[in-house]
C-alpha cells in the first residue's frame, strides 16, 4: 500500500487525486492533507481519510510534505507556495508527483539537482509532461532527437491580430476541452502556459532547448510525442482527463485497469498536426528564450507574467500587451547563472516589480 500526502487536497487536482484513491482503496493510504483556505472541505476529507497529519495555510505545507511515513508527496498547490515544501520533501527522500508547474518553471534546475542528489523521482501529472514521461520509457534520454509538446487550437487561435487586441476574458474562457481558472486560462491563450511547459520539459527530462519542439494538435487526443534518433516517433494518446494522468503518477511504475475515467475509441478519428504560431503568439517563444539564457531568467519571466495577467484582469493592459511586457522585462534582466534559492526568489520578485513599472509607463 502506497502512502500519500497531498499538498492542496481541496483544489481541483487534489480532489481528483482523492477520487482516484477512493477507486483503489486497497492500494493507497492518505497520510497527509493540506489546504490554503477551504477548511470546511478539508475537515470532510480528514473525516473520510483519517490522515495522521493535516495542515492549513502555507505554514503547514512543509510539515505535511515531510511526514516520515509518506512514500509519495503530491504537489498540487497554487503558485510558488509549492517550491519550499517540494524541496523539503525531496531532502527527506520523498518521491514527488508534481502538478504545480511554478516549482519547475522558476527553480527547475535547482529542484532536479536536489532530486538527483537525494535519489528522488519526480513524476509529472500535467498531461503533456506525463505523456512525455511515458513515451520516454521507449528509449533513453541520449536517444531522443526531439521532445514534441502538443498544444490545442481554440477560438483565440483563429482570431486575427486586430481581434486579439480587443479580446475579452469571456472569449478567452471559451475553451474547447480543458476548463481552468482565470490565470492559467489567460496563460494558455497567450501561449505563455505552453512556454512554461517548455521550461518544465527542459528540466524534467534534461533535454536542451534545441531538442524541444511545439506543434498544434486540434483534436486533443495525442498529448505529446518523442522522436528518437532512429526515426521512430512514440506518442501518448487518450481521453483528455487529468484523472488518467493522476492514476499513472500514483501507481508508477505499475499500470492498473481504469476505474475513474473512460478510454477513447480511435475509429473515425482524424489527427492533425500543424506548425506552432510563433509570429501570431510571441509568448510561445519566450520559454525557449528563458532556457537558452538560463539561470534566473525563467524566474523573471514567471514574475513578469504574474504582473501582466493581473493587469489584464484589471483592464490596465490589452491581451497583446502581455507578451510584449514580459519580453521587455526579460531583456532588462541581468542573468545570474547557477542561482541559489534566494537568488531565484529575488529574481521572481524583480520580474514582478519591473513588469509593474513597465505597465505604469504605458499610460
Amino acid at each position: 500500500m502506497k502512502r500519500i500526502a497531498i499538498l492542496g487536497s481541496t483544489g481541483t487536482i487534489g480532489r481528483a487525486v482523492l477520487e482516484v484513491v477512493r477507486a483503489y482503496p486497497h492500494d493507497f493510504k492518505i497520510v497527509g492533507l493540506s489546504t490554503n483556505t477551504n477548511v470546511t472541505l478539508l475537515k470532510e476529507q480528514v473525516s473520510e481519510f483519517k490522515p495522521s497529519i493535516y495542515g492549513i495555510g502555507e505554514k503547514d505545507l512543509i510539515k505535511v510534505a515531510t511526514t516520515e511515513e509518506t512514500d509519495l508527496v503530491v504537489v498540487s498547490v497554487v503558485g510558488l507556495s509549492g517550491l519550499l515544501p517540494t524541496l523539503a520533501a525531496i531532502r527527506n527522500g520523498k518521491n514527488i508527483a508534481i502538478a504545480t508547474k511554478e516549482v519547475l518553471v522558476v527553480a527547475g534546475e535547482l529542484v532536479m539537482k536536489e532530486a538527483q542528489k537525494y535519489n528522488v523521482r519526480i513524476i509529472p501529472i500535467d498531461s503533456e509532461h506525463s505523456a512525455l514521461f511515458q513515451c520516454l520509457r521507449s528509449g533513453k534520454v541520449n536517444e531522443v532527437k526531439k521532445l514534441i509538446i502538443t498544444m490545442g487550437k481554440g477560438p483565440i487561435a483563429k482570431m486575427n491580430k486586430k481581434e486579439l487586441a480587443d479580446v475579452t476574458l469571456e472569449q478567452i474562457k471559451n475553451r474547447p476541452v480543458w476548463k481552468m481558472g482565470n490565470k492559467i486560462t489567460i496563460d494558455s491563450a497567450t501561449c505563455l502556459n505552453k512556454s512554461f511547459e517548455v521550461i518544465e520539459a527542459r528540466w524534467l527530462f534534461n533535454i536542451p532547448p534545441n531538442h524541444i519542439k511545439v506543434v498544434v494538435h486540434p483534436e486533443y487526443i495525442c498529448h505529446s510525442l518523442i522522436e528518437f534518433i532512429d526515426g521512430s516517433i512514440i506518442s501518448e494518446m487518450g481521453t483528455p482527463d487529468m484523472k488518467r494522468y493522476i492514476q499513472h503518477a500514483l501507481f508508477f511504475p505499475e499500470r492498473k485497469e481504469m476505474r475513474v475515467t473512460k478510454g477513447i475509441a480511435l475509429e473515425n478519428k482524424t489527427l492533425h498536426f500543424e506548425k506552432a504560431p510563433y509570429s501570431k503568439f510571441p509568448g510561445l517563444r519566450l520559454g525557449f528564450d528563458a532556457i537558452e539564457r538560463g539561470g534566473t531568467l525563467p524566474a523573471v519571466m514567471h514574475g513578469a507574467d504574474e504582473s501582466t495577467v493581473e493587469a489584464y484582469l484589471l483592464n490596465k493592459i490589452s491581451f497583446i500587451d502581455i507578451p510584449k511586457i514580459i519580453k521587455e522585462t526579460m531583456k532588462l534582466h541581468k542573468v545570474t547563472k547557477n542561482p541559489t534559492l534566494e537568488q531565484i526568489l529575488f529574481a521572481e520578485k524583480w520580474g514582478q516589480e519591473t513588469a509593474k513599472k513597465l505597465i505604469g509607463e504605458l499610460k
